[in-house]
């Protein structure tokens, strides 16, 4: 859990951005941990663009079911509407310092929040020796292939759909203010008493957690839900964090391809929930939820455990099929 505090100057602070570099590590990002819930076409676009132009860097540190994904790859947009080449600018001429700091996130880990170590592959140790400078400037060449490659053609109707989701989340804030637009923003997602508070999906709440000041918070919706993406600089705390969620329009389109009812259930099982939980929260009879979960189980999209007479599901992100 990560609880953001946030002053009266902090929420006036506070604001949404529609970032085309944020979209591509939130591709990358879903890829690694919930790799079935991105449309097939998506996937074999990402895995095409990945092979053919090279980007095992890339995909070595942003597509990972586990682990620190060094922040400096998602910078703090700077407007409303940023130009990718200018966001791309940004990741190539990250301070040496802040590189260094967050690699230093990747292979150690953090333990407040449960997150491993990592074991990069030689590839990533090897562009490393080379400096922390060319480090990044190698990355952000593969990020601005990525981009061109996946996501750019399709940029014009991807970020219109973002901003009517943004307008919508508007209305949302007009009837229910702050507090209720945010907790409608993904079930991991609350906010009491000045505190935004983000869950690590699937995480229980026995690790003891970050508490950090924000100087404000940056709501970016994101194109590939169900994801639910956090971008803080752990190492130093003095950017604006950046939380990522799933735009309306954009998870029931993707939902249309699983099988709306399917779908909507899978988006609830980022974390471990019973049959009766995961029926409340999308609307269905308990025997309804209970047979879509079975036919998951069987696909091999959901896990099954029992904890006492409870069976609870969660979503299952298979890093070996991350780009099938």
């Amino acid at each position: 859990m990560i609880r953001i505090e946030l002053s009266a100057a902090a929420v006036a602070r506070t604001r949404f951005a529609v970032s085309p570099l944020y979209q591509a590590m939130h591709l990358l990002f879903t890829l690694g941990r919930q790799p079935r819930a991105v449309p097939y076409e998506w996937r074999l676009r990402a895995r095409d663009v990945i092979v053919g132009r090279r980007l095992g860097l890339l995909a070595a540190l942003a597509i990972s079911a586990d682990g620190y994904t060094p922040d400096f790859l998602t910078p703090e947009p700077a407007a409303y509407r940023s130009a990718v080449e200018d966001e791309l600018h940004l990741v190539a001429t990250a301070p040496v310092e802040r590189v260094r700091a967050e690699m230093g996130l990747v292979l150690s880990g953090l333990a407040d929040l449960g997150i491993p170590a990592r074991r990069p592959r030689a590839l990533v140790l090897d562009a490393l020796d080379r400096g922390e400078d060319g480090f990044a400037e190698r990355l952000a060449g593969e990020l601005g292939a990525f981009w061109s490659g996946v996501l750019g053609p399709h940029w014009a109707g991807l970020s219109a759909r973002l901003e009517h989701d943004i307008a919508r989340r508007g209305e949302l804030t007009a009837g229910l203010g702050l507090g209720g637009m945010v907790a409608g923003l993904h079930p991991e997602v609350g906010w009491h008493d000045g505190t935004l508070s983000v869950r690590r999906p699937g995480r229980p709440d026995r690790q003891p957690g970050l508490r950090i000041t924000g100087p404000g918070v940056i709501f970016v919706p994101g194109a590939f839900p169900p994801g639910l993406m956090l971008s803080f600089d752990p190492a130093a705390g003095r950017r604006t964090p950046v939380v990522v969620y799933p735009a309306l329009g954009l998870a029931r389109e993707a939902g249309e391809r699983l099988g709306g009812s399917r779908s909507s259930i899978l988006a609830e099982l980022t974390r471990a929930r019973t049959t009766a939980d995961v029926a409340s929260r999308v609307g269905l009879s308990p025997s309804t939820v209970s047979y879509h979960l079975q036919a998951l189980h069987r696909g091999g999209l959901v896990r099954r455990t029992r904890r006492s007479r409870e069976v609870y599901y969660e979503a299952v992100g298979d890093p070996a099929g991350r780009l099938r």
